[in-house]
């Protein structure tokens, strides 16, 4: 069964059937729960979705355990079903056996392999009659057995729709009757009339549901149509009906049964009788009938004539039809006449109707009379199918004038008689002036007005005439204008013509003429009594001279006779100039059009007035930039409206007539805005609208948080500048309830003039200002100090003002906005005046005051003095270390840059960088902790008795993994057990993606179902949220998607992005090199990481020492320069040394450094030796990080470094291969051998692998502990030393963080940019990021989730799970060394990438990690950079699965090699074994599985692997 709604596509319906699985999985005792109403066309009726419901349980979709049970119907909420159809509809639902009560019953659970649902096979009568209660009969296919109680009844009932509600709600009619079973048939009896649904006007017929119920619930229904014959009244309809109607001819009537009703009378059978004889009367064209004889159905007489009307009569039965023929007419009154019927052949009569006076009082043009032939004395008419009727008709009313007369229609004969009236020939006999027909001229032509009045010399004006008797037809008509002739273009006769000038040669003015007739003599003239005049006209001027180039600017033409013409059109440029509208004779207005390529650019003005163009010299029109908007001063209103708000913005002053716009319900209120004199480019001010639509209970429905205010949209109408309609980019703006002021008590407040305030109160003030509010107190105003959220401050006036009307005391006014509140009147009261005493008292407490008042200001004074001065030194002291700072970091940036340009000319071609091969590369990414010695890298090895069975079983295991059923529920049954931990869900998903390796497209497909199923159970989850999908490794798919990239990025990160992450890498380590780095705590002078940070102050200098090479003929060769630091230890000079020679070469081939001796040559000479040992002067001493010499200062022991050899700048060292002998620790002799070859000529070992992530050595030798640069209780004592202490960690390590984060910013930018653009992958765009990204969209999608959600997913997926995985762990990738310092470093790279991934806005306070501080402000560039990766591969075109599949198919095809498929089917068995029995017990669950006989194939599986096998 196919049922697809338009708009869903085939993948849509895929993934839907997926997460019904999945559904099915977690919920065994669940049918697969499609939402019905996706697959259900809007046309289905509730009914139909009952019936799609059983059948879409028995597809393949929802091919499980599950069947049919007839207990109760369940829909999904998402069928959408009215509620009064809910509780008909609840009758049964799919479910499991267990859950069906009485299953035990025959038919009573239905399985779902065999199709036995109910139905009601036949039903006797059918159709049913209506004008009786009949006895039905109904046979019932497939019925369940119920209990010998169980009541049955037959239901009849009808939807129908309520015409007068909105929308369309359904109304539910029904009546039952007991009902009978016997066996597979039921009876009942139908309802009587009356209760049956009532038949649609033209209708004979009803559609109405038979349900069966079984205890008040339904078991099956059926559609029944009940009919009615004698709805009809005609024999045509009677003989059309769809019904078994039959037509008595005498009897006149319908009926079914024709033996009851029309006994021996002649009967016409309706079409759809099925009994036909012999000499049977049948279908419409036998009824009794009339026409007209011709093949019009109106028969028209004019008014006062008597004339005698004939039809033809057809299929009348001569016996009695042909006598006591009738006709009637129905006018004022009804008339019948006698008409005589005349045989003409062929059964056909024509009935002639005695004379009768046709005439009507009311003055209308025609008047249509109902017209019946009757026979017999019952007075039964004929049919007349095509609704024959007179029409009488007055021509003297269709025209008053000569020329309308001779336009009526030709049908109605009518003429113009004696010059005075229209009327018909017989009414116009013997008359002077005679009957003049169409053809002839009217004598009196007559122009009534004409427009326009003028017109350009160049001509095209379309001048439209009006008159009577114009003529009747356009050839015998023409038009001149002086002796200029005019083309006629239209002609409507024969009252309008519409003419178009030609050319004049001067300006003039004469009468219209309009010539009627062709021939000369008997043609007749109409003249105008106005004048038409052909001017000059002249544009002169434009106002404005700019407008916006969003158009919509009004602009002014000015000049001389604009009005002329008929026509007129303005170009600026190129660009229409719309609405033209003339104002008077000198001026025209318009409005501009977009012209968004011609901004800045001074564009020609054009005026065309017909066919004149005119354009002026200097009259040009300037388009300027649009405006916008950037500020409000405030975002809180009322209703009312009325408070100013300021704006800000960019080139207002070139808008005309801004408004303000509030928007509620699509609805935009608005107010003018009026710009600023003294900045009118960028400021303005309006006044809120009045939103009058706003009713006040939407403040409770709307508001927010129980608010009073609604939060709407805020627009500006600026001329046609469209974006700021909805100025989205300002926010929102609250509309608050209007302010309800409190009136005076007894209309009357009481003010002493000593309290200097007016309270008043009022209620819903919160968004109001001060100078919002306007308080008027007679006629003067009340200074407004303050509004409060429910009182209002003013200061009156010191004495009481004088009332605005009469002479009483003063109303107090208060207008807020466009309201006004009247409160009553302020009575002053009169202040009683100090005593001398009091006065004095005064005046000694304000010189008090005033003499405390100096001394305060004086001391502040000192004050600020001495704390400016020490802002000052802190200033200085700020800026010098800023100096230092910023010094610091140009030089390391600039040494960093010149060490880093050898390392970026040898990896120009890309060839230097050494990437780790692709099968090295996936186990360290797949298997981290043995990715060296893998059982998958391995060759099987397995016991030689039992290797064909365990070959075979391997074999059948693999067929097994690659049903996706199997493979399916074994990773599910894995993940359901509680002793399947994260390690085994890591280690299980590495297998499956290295057994299906050559699998890549059933790889993709399974990765794709458990993301599916993955997203579906964390959106479902209420506890979980939908954010954190894909954060962690917790189940197999997110494990599964991490090997995916690895497998598909390979290529682009060896093409694409592997050289700025190597370069990355590098110039950490080159920029770690530059100072001191703790060879124990790991901690350097220059990190990115707080935590591996050096804070103590360590004394160093920069050296170079000159690494001599020794051939077998102990002759030097060139040196290499080295740049070290004297307070190196002899370890990490080795390291530097090993990193020059080596450079950029794969780390396993170097030799360790723990195998090698550092020699320092001692001689007298500074040069280099031209022979190492001739002379015995020179002498040779090696150099370790502990000997004799270290020195010990209390239970600790300092590691050695080269000054405390005090080796020199520019000493010479040689390295060799350790000798098993022991070095002399003072001068050796010159005679000790080295080994044959010198040691950097041989050949690298690949056999020297490095840990992945060394870690930190501590040593304790003999009970005392060693430290390079910090003793372990110099750093506690650091942290106890206070204000001090904290002072030093300040000024040092926090700048030290900067240097090396500024030096390091340009390869972090390069390695973010390359990973987040499109413009420098070229040919290695990788298809599984747009693959993958397309999938969670349409994910997102399916489920409802927001933009944040899905980005959130995307960043989850590739950036968490790949690249920073990546980037903090470039081993991974690259055959190098990563230190604990570069770690460090990494780790604070790979957080910056983790925080530009996510849309989370973190607020950074002073406690925030040195980490996040240090990018802060790079980090929103990068989300940006982020946002638009994601948006452009969105826009991206989708890939195509033939695309896909064949790069996935590629993919297999490269790589089918690598890894060894039968190690990793091995391991994978192990997990079956050890949950055999919950797989098994999964897969017998299963259908699919059954049907598949999976548990057999496992079975056959387990056998063959009995034996052991050895790895």
């Amino acid at each position: 069964m196919r049922l697809i709604r338009p708009g869903i596509t085939t993948s849509r319906v895929r993934r839907t059937m997926e997460r019904g699985r999945a559904c099915l999985r977690e919920r065994r005792d669940a049918l697969v729960r499609f939402p019905l109403s996706s697959f259900v066309p809007p046309t289905h009726t509730h009914t139909n979705i009952l019936e799609l419901s059983k059948s879409f349980c028995y597809s393949s979709a929802a091919s499980t355990a599950e069947s049919l049970c007839f207990d109760r119907f369940c829909l999904k909420s998402s069928a959408v079903i009215p509620k009064s159809l809910e509780k008909p509809l609840r009758v049964q639902k799919c479910s499991q056996r267990q859950d069906c009560q009485a299953n035990d019953l025959p038919r009573r659970w239905l399985s779902h392999t065999s199709h036995e649902c109910p139905n009601i096979n036949k039903v006797k009568p059918s159709p049913i009659p209506r004008d009786k209660e009949n006895l039905l009969t109904l046979n019932i296919s497939n019925l369940p057995e119920f209990q010998n109680s169980a009541a049955y009844k037959c239901k009849f009932s009808a939807i129908s729709t309520d015409s007068s509600s909105s929308g369309s709600s359904a109304q539910v009619t029904s009546y039952s009757t007991e009902a009978k079973r016997d066996r597979d048939n039921f009876q009942c009896y139908t309802p009587p009339k009356a209760e049956l649904p009532p038949f649609e006007t033209g209708s004979d017929s009803v559609e109405v549901k038979l349900s069966v119920l079984v205890n008040d619930k339904e078991l099956v229904s059926k559609t029944v149509i009940f009919f009615d014959c004698s709805i009809h009244t005609s024999c045509s309809a009677c003989t059309l009906s769809q019904r078994s109607c039959s037509w008595c001819i005498n009897n006149h009537m319908c009926t079914e049964t024709q033996d009851k009703h029309c006994n021996t009378d002649d009967i016409i059978k309706g079409v759809s009788v099925q009994t036909i004889t012999a000499g049977d009367l049948q279908g419409p064209d036998k009824c009794p009938r009339f026409e007209t004889l011709s093949s019009g159905t109106e028969i028209l007489v004019g008014a006062g004539s008597s004339p005698h009307i004939q039809v033809r009569a057809l299929a009348l039965q001569p016996s009695y039809q042909l006598s006591d023929v009738r006709c009637q007419f129905v006018m004022d009154d009804v008339k019948e006449v006698p008409a005589f019927v005349e045989a003409v052949g062929n059964n056909k009569f024509n009935v002639t109707c005695e004379s009768v006076l046709f005439t009507y009082v009311r003055e209308t043009e025609k008047q249509s009379v109902p017209f019946k032939v009757l026979w017999g004395g019952a007075d039964n008419p004929l049919d007349n199918p095509r609704g024959v009727r007179v029409v009488m008709y007055k021509c003297g009313v269709m025209a008053s004038t000569c020329g309308d007369c001779f336009t009526v229609e030709p049908k109605y004969k009518c003429g113009w008689c004696d010059t005075k009236r229209c009327s018909t020939s017989q009414f116009c006999q013997g008359t002077v002036g005679g009957f003049l027909t169409k053809g002839a001229v009217c004598p009196n032509p007559r122009i009534t007005k004409f427009h326009p009045k003028s017109g350009p010399l160049r001509g095209g004006t379309r001048v439209t005439i009006e008159g009577q008797n114009l003529g009747t037809t356009r050839n015998e008509v023409q038009v001149q204008i002086d002796m200029f002739k005019c083309d006629i273009v239209d002609f409507e006769a024969p009252r309008r013509i519409v003419c178009l000038t030609q050319q004049a040669s001067m300006s003039l003015s004469a009468a219209v003429r309009v010539i009627v007739g062709k021939d000369a003599g008997q043609s007749v003239m109409a003249k105008s009594t106005d004048f038409f005049s052909f001017v000059q006209p002249r544009l002169t001027d434009i106002s404005p001279v700019a407008g916006v180039v969003a158009g919509g600017t009004t602009v002014t033409l000015i000049g001389e006779y604009l009005d002329t013409g008929s026509t007129r059109a303005v170009e600026i440029g190129k660009n229409p100039c719309i609405d033209v509208q003339n104002v008077n004779a000198t001026a025209i207005t318009c409005k501009t059009t977009a012209a968004v390529d011609q901004m800045a650019l001074q564009l020609e003005v054009s005026l065309q007035l017909d066919k004149e163009v005119l354009v002026t010299p200097g009259v040009v029109f300037t388009y300027v930039q649009n405006p916008n908007v950037t500020w409000l001063s405030r975002h809180e209103v009322i209703q009312s409206g009325g408070l100013i708000i300021n704006v800000s913005g960019e080139n207002l002053q070139n808008v005309q007539s801004p408004k303000m716009l509030i928007w509620h319900k699509d609805i935009a209120y608005v107010e003018a805005c009026k710009l600023s004199r003294i900045a009118p480019s960028t400021n303005m001010s309006c006044l809120s609208p009045n939103i009058s639509g706003l009713q006040p209970e939407e403040f409770g429905t709307g508001g927010i948080a129980g608010l009073s205010y609604l939060e709407l949209d805020i627009g500006f109408e600026m001329d046609a500048v469209k974006p700021l309609l909805r100025a989205t980019h300002l926010g929102k703006i609250r509309v608050y309830r209007d302010p309800v002021v409190e009136v005076f008590s007894g209309a009357e407040e009481q003010y002493q003039p000593s309290q200097g305030i007016l309270i008043i109160k009022a209620n819903n003030l919160e968004p109001l200002k001060a100078s919002d509010v306007r308080v008027q107190i007679g006629q003067e105003l009340c200074v407004v100090k303050s509004v409060a959220a429910d009182i209002i401050t003013c200061e009156p006036p010191s004495s009481e003002p004088a009332a605005l009307v009469g002479s009483g005391f003063p109303e107090v006014t208060v207008i807020i906005g466009e309201m006004e509140h009247s409160l009553g009147v302020l009575r002053y009261e009169k202040q009683e005046e100090l005593s001398q005493e009091a006065i004095f008292a005064i005046i000694a407490c304000a010189i008090f005051v005033v003499i405390m008042l100096i001394v305060v200001c004086i001391f502040c004074l000192i004050k600020f003095r001495r704390n400016d001065d020490m802002m000052k030194k802190m200033r200085k002291e700020m800026d010098q270390l800023e100096s230092r700072v910023a010094n610091e970091c140009k030089d390391a940036f600039t040494e960093l840059q010149t060490d880093m340009s050898q390392l970026t000319s040898d990896l120009s071609g890309g060839g230097s960088i050494p990437f780790w091969d692709y099968r090295t590369y996936c186990m360290r990414v797949l298997f981290p902790p043995d990715c060296n010695n893998h059982a998958v890298i391995r060759e099987l090895e397995l016991e030689y008795h039992n290797r064909e069975d365990m070959e075979r079983g391997l074999q059948l295991f693999f067929n097994l993994i690659r049903n996706k059923t199997f493979l399916l529920i074994f990773i599910r049954t894995l993940e359901s057990n509680n002793d399947f931990h994260l390690r085994d869900r890591v280690n299980v998903a590495s297998l499956i993606s290295v057994t299906l390796q050559t699998q890549m497209e059933y790889a993709t497909e399974i990765l794709k179902t458990l993301l599916a199923e993955l997203i579906e159970k964390t959106v479902e989850n209420p506890k979980a949220h939908a954010k954190l999908l894909l954060r962690r490794n917790e189940s197999v798919a997110e494990k599964m998607l991490t090997n995916w990239f690895t497998f598909l990025l390979y290529k682009f990160l060896k093409e694409c992005a592997g050289e700025p992450l190597f370069m990355l890498y590098g110039a950490i380590k080159q920029q770690v090199s530059k100072g001191p780095v703790d060879a124990i705590t790991g901690e350097a002078r220059y990190s990115l990481s707080e935590d591996k940070l050096l804070r103590q102050h360590i004394n160093f200098r920069h050296m170079v020492l000159h690494v001599m090479d020794i051939d077998v003929d102990r002759c030097s060769q060139p040196a290499y320069p080295v740049k070290v630091l004297d307070c190196d230890t002899i370890s990490q000079v080795k390291e530097k040394i090993l990193d020059a020679i080596y450079k950029s070469a794969p780390f396993s081939s170097r030799p360790p450094k723990e195998e090698l001796d550092l020699e320092w040559i001692v001689g007298d000479k500074t040069e280099i030796p031209l022979k190492m040992f001739p002379n015995k002067e020179t002498k040779r001493l090696l150099l370790s990080d502990e000997d004799h010499t270290t020195k010990s200062e209390g239970d600790c022991k300092r590691y050695n470094t080269l000054s405390h050899y005090k080796v020199p700048d520019g000493a010479y060292v040689a390295l060799h291969p350790k000798q098993t002998s022991i070095y002399n620790m003072s001068i050796m002799s010159e005679k000790s051998k080295y080994s044959e070859n010198s040691f950097y000529n041989r050949s690298p070992s690949l056999s020297l692998n490095r840990s992945l992530s060394p870690p930190s050595v501590q040593l304790d030798v003999e009970g005392c502990k060693a430290y390079h640069l910090v003793r372990h209780q110099d750093v506690e004592s650091n942290s106890k030393e206070g204000e001090r202490g904290s002072k030093m960690v300040t000024e040092i390590y926090l700048p030290r963080l900067l240097v090396t984060k500024g030096t390091l910013q340009t390869f972090v930018d390069d390695l973010f940019e390359r990973i987040f653009s499109t413009t420098h992958r070229g040919t290695v765009m990788p298809l599984a990021t747009k693959y993958m990204f397309d999938f969670l969209d349409d994910q997102a999608m399916l489920h409802n989730m927001g933009d944040d959600v899905v980005h959130t997913w995307k960043s989850n997926s590739l950036p968490l799970r790949f690249w920073v995985n990546v980037i903090k762990n470039p081993n991974f990738a690259f055959d190098i060394y990563k230190s604990n310092i570069v770690d460090a470093c990494l780790t604070v790279i790979g957080q910056t990438f983790m925080d530009c991934c996510s849309t989370l806005e973190h607020k950074l306070t002073k406690e925030s990690p040195s980490g996040k501080l240090l990018y802060a402000k790079d980090i929103p560039k990068y989300k940006q950079w982020v946002a638009s990766y994601y948006q452009d591969i969105k826009i991206m075109p989708a890939i195509s699965d033939q695309d896909m599949t064949a790069m996935l198919a590629e993919e297999s095809r490269a790589h089918s090699n690598e890894f060894n498929t039968n190690a990793a089917l091995l391991e994978l068995w192990r997990y079956v074994r050890k949950y055999y029995d919950d797989i098994v017990n999964a897969l017998e669950d299963d259908e699919f599985a059954k049907k598949s006989r999976l548990t057999y194939k496992l079975d056959q599986v387990s056998a063959a692997m009995d034996g052991s096998a050895i790895c």
